[in-house]
Parts: C-alpha cells; sequence; structure tokens
C-alpha cells in the first residue's frame, strides 16, 4: 500500500469533494466508486450522482464549507487556516480489500493522524482498472467548542507508520521507504506509474543509486573520481555541462537510458555544486581532463562487460572428435584462474596416461568481441 497525502488548501471543500465521486475529469480511468464510509449528516451523494444528480454532492460539500463559517464568527482571528484534508491509499495491483477492511484502515489512518469523531470526513474508493484506492476528504477543523486544528506536524512520518500498520493487518505489500526514494516526494502521475507497474519510478531508483554511490563515497572520504566509480557499478553515469573557464557547472546523470539533471532529481544535493560543497565530495579543478576521461570510460567498460570467452578443448588422435567448449565473461577473473589449474592437472594426467599413444589434450583460446558474429556448430557441446 502506498499513502499519499496532496496539499492542503483554503477555502471550499467543492473541488476535492466532487472528484472524488467523478464529477470532474480524473487523470486516470475508473471502472467503478464506491462510498467507503461518512460521518456528515447528509445522506451518500453516490446513488444521485450515478443517476446524473448532483444535488446530494452539493448538500455535502455546503455542510463540510459551513464549520469555517461557524470557526470564524466564533473566534476572534484573522489567521489564515486551510481546513481542507486529502489524502489517498493505493493498493498494489492484484491486491483488494473488503469493503469492511477498507472501512477499518480508513478508520485506523485518520485517527493515527490525529483525527476523531469531531472532524467531518468521507472516503471513497476507486477502481481503477486492476488496482483499488480510496480518497480520503476531511476537516481538519474540528466541531468543537474552541473548533481546534488537527495539527500536521510530522504527518508524513506518521502516514508512513500508519501505512506499515495497515499492511501488517491485512498482509498487504510493503510500501517503499523514504530510504528508497531519498526522501523525495512521488507525484501523483508517478505513484499511478509505480502501482501500475509494481516497481519504484525511474527518477526515485535514480535517487536511491545515487545516493548510494555518495554515502560510499563519504565513508572513505572519496573525491569525484570515486563517486564517478561508484556510480558505474550501479550503471549510473554522469555528463557535465562546462562553464567558460573549462570547469562544470552543471551535472546530470543517466540510467537506462535516461538523463536528467541533478538539479530536477533534487535541486537541494544532487547539484554539481551541492555535491563538492554540501556532500563533501573532493574535486580538484586541475584534474578536470582526466576526470573527463574517467567518465568517458563508462563506453570502453560496457564494451569489455559484454566480451565473452571460450577455452575449446580438442583431443588430438583421441577417441574424442566433438569439441568441448567452456564460456566465461571478462569479469570471470576466478573462472580462468580455475580452467587454467584444471588445464595443467589434464596435461599431466594426459601426459602419464597416453604419451605411448601420443594423445594430447589442445586447447584453443577464442575470443568473441560484440559486434562481430561468432557461430557455434549444433554439434558442440557448451558448458557454461
Amino acid at each position: 500500500m502506498i499513502g499519499k497525502i496532496f496539499p492542503k488548501s483554503a477555502g471550499s471543500f467543492k473541488n476535492r469533494i466532487r472528484y472524488i465521486y467523478g464529477c470532474t475529469k480524473h487523470d486516470h480511468e475508473i471502472s467503478g466508486i464506491r462510498t467507503i464510509s461518512h460521518n456528515t449528516m447528509s445522506r451518500d451523494p453516490l446513488p444521485a450522482v450515478l443517476r446524473g444528480d448532483e444535488s446530494d454532492v452539493l448538500e455535502m460539500i455546503r455542510e463540510f464549507d459551513q464549520v469555517e463559517t461557524l470557526r470564524r464568527f466564533s473566534i476572534d482571528s484573522d489567521k489564515p487556516i486551510k481546513p481542507v484534508f486529502h489524502a489517498m491509499l493505493s493498493l498494489r495491483p492484484g491486491e483488494s480489500l473488503t469493503t469492511s477492511q477498507w472501512r477499518t484502515a480508513v478508520q485506523k489512518y485518520m485517527t493515527d493522524l490525529g483525527f476523531d469523531e469531531t472532524n467531518q470526513f468521507v472516503a471513497v474508493m476507486h477502481q481503477d482498472k486492476d488496482h483499488q484506492h480510496v480518497h480520503i476528504v476531511a476537516n481538519r477543523i474540528r466541531l468543537n467548542d474552541d473548533f481546534s486544528m488537527v495539527k500536521d506536524s510530522n504527518e508524513r512520518s506518521v502516514s508512513l507508520d500508519s501505512v506499515s500498520g495497515i499492511e501488517d493487518r491485512f498482509g498487504l505489500t510493503k510500501a517503499p521507504k523514504p530510504k528508497d526514494t531519498w526522501g523525495v516526494s512521488i507525484s501523483h502521475a508517478e505513484l499511478q506509474a509505480s502501482i501500475r507497474d509494481n516497481d519504484l519510478p525511474l527518477k526515485h531508483k535514480m535517487i536511491a543509486k545515487i545516493a548510494g554511490a555518495i554515502e560510499r563515497t563519504q565513508a572513505t572520504n572519496g573525491d569525484m573520481f570515486d563517486f564517478v566509480r561508484a556510480l558505474r557499478k550501479q550503471k549510473v553515469y554522469i555528463n557535465l555541462t562546462l562553464n567558460d573557464e573549462g570547469q562544470p557547472k552543471g551535472i546530470s546523470f543517466e540510467f537506462d537510458g535516461k538523463h536528467i539533471s541533478g538539479r530536477q532529481l533534487k535541486r537541494s544535493r544532487l547539484t554539481w555544486h551541492k555535491l563538492t560543497t554540501q556532500e563533501g565530495i573532493n574535486y580538484d579543478p586541475e584534474t578536470i581532463h582526466e576526470l573527463q576521461r574517467e567518465i568517458a570510460r563508462r563506453d570502453s567498460e560496457e564494451q569489455e562487460r559484454a566480451r565473452i570467452y571460450y577455452y575449446e578443448f580438442v583431443a588430438v588422435n583421441g577417441r574424442r572428435r566433438k569439441p568441448l567448449y567452456v564460456k566465461f565473461t571478462a569479469r570471470d577473473y576466478e573462472v580462468q584462474k580455475m580452467i587454467q589449474a584444471i588445464l595443467e592437472l589434464i596435461d599431466e594426467i594426459f601426459d602419464a596416461l597416453f604419451k605411448p599413444r601420443e594423445c594430447r589434450l589442445k586447447r584453443n583460446y577464442i575470443e568473441y568481441t560484440p559486434g562481430q558474429q561468432f557461430l557455434i556448430p549444433e554439434d558442440m557441446e557448451l558448458s557454461v
């Protein structure tokens, strides 16, 4: 489950309540709407809405809006307030809760955030193709003697804890934690894509990888070269924008073929200036040419990782006619050493057992480079 709190607003509840009942345009398809619970005096607007009648929706909106009017008459204060609260709880594709379970989940969530029976609220479920999500619209003004407001300090942390408790209670898939997104909030569109694809948005995967590279660089008091190498291990690459003096003034990150600038990812931490000052990644302006070469190593290393080698074993004048091939990559250094040891052992064995018949194991070294065709005969025995 993913919990999201939308920006609070002042004024009328009209836009939010009409939105959750499908009276306004949505950015996603809705195949079903269901009222989960509400505590207003006005009746459930859904039956009338399904008939094309918004009168009950407007009545509910008037009831929500009236509370701020009462507060304004009762409290001598010009302090601006934002009473309109809107949150959403979204399940992963394939997961679902019954109406009763959703009601329990909404009640727990609202209670954890500080709402009580004196706060108006309405919760409506949307069935969005293959996943369910519930919108909660609530009034932060309590209908008590002093019309107190629900405090919103630390509400996002409280929201995460509450959602985690709901997940545990109903056996739901755990949502990504702040450490996975480095404290960057997920937009509504990204949230929908994340739920649809059952994966973190690309932007947040990039941030998680970059954050790990920063932490590893900081742990060793490393410099920009160490940072580039740490990123490369995560398959994240950088591109620098240079100023008139030939020094970096901007940085962008590339992952899975997509480029995003540090400013767009997280302007408070991932710009070139923040990386070299706030994050403490050392950079010597005299090394700019060497740094550019280190950055450019990306292509050659990708080529090397794709390189494939084969050891070919052929028995000369012996009984075995089909060659035996052992495949490994350039990164399998330990495998190479093991093969070398096995070859030396085989040489000793064949020298001792078959030398009178002049049967020796012949080995060839075959290299395959990406871009060049290497065909293995159909009758070749290949060991991987």
